[in-house]
């Protein structure tokens, strides 16, 4: 089931580049540069910013790539009724869907750390002392963020179905 997911990332890598790309590199331009070159905020403010424009971006890639599939998989296109007529149990589609939704995350969070260097320039220091520790909250983010979007899909599919 993983295979069709990646199977369908590739056919829409436009879509998914600008989706996982686009957001994060809005938020550092706008936060990181905008903001601090206007005065707003401190030059310092660069380093500070960073983490939170990581899971930020992580939280939201990661609920929408699991949300937005599985409802255009019910209302639009109608293939989830033979993904749910596949010899495999519904948990187990659920469970592909996060991990798909993790694995876009994960790409969002980490892509955020080359973009600040390249859009902020210098002043921006990241330093990880603990890397087992950014490595499990990384990981973390992307579960939490995952399960999220499928939690949030799970209501309003159930409202759809009556």
């Amino acid at each position: 089931m993983l295979a069709r997911d990646a199977h369908v990332a590739r056919r829409n890598a436009i879509q998914l580049v600008l989706q996982t790309f686009l957001q994060p590199l809005l938020f550092v331009f706008v936060f990181g540069k905008v903001m601090v070159s206007s005065g707003f905020l401190p030059e310092a403010y660069k380093s500070l910013l960073l983490p939170g424009i990581i899971s930020i971006s992580m939280v939201f890639t990661g609920i929408w790539a699991v949300a937005m599939p599985l409802i255009a998989e019910f209302q639009w296109t109608r293939e989830i009724e033979d993904r749910l007529l596949a010899p495999i149990s519904v948990g187990w589609i659920a469970i592909e869907k996060v991990i798909a939704g993790m694995l876009q995350a994960l790409i969002a969070g980490l892509v955020v750390i080359p973009m600040a260097w390249l859009v902020l320039g210098r002043g921006v220091q990241i330093s990880l002392g603990s890397p087992w520790t950014f490595a499990l909250i990384i990981v973390l983010i992307a579960t939490f963020s995952a399960c999220g979007g499928l939690a949030l899909d799970a209501r309003s599919i159930s409202s759809i179905l009556g």
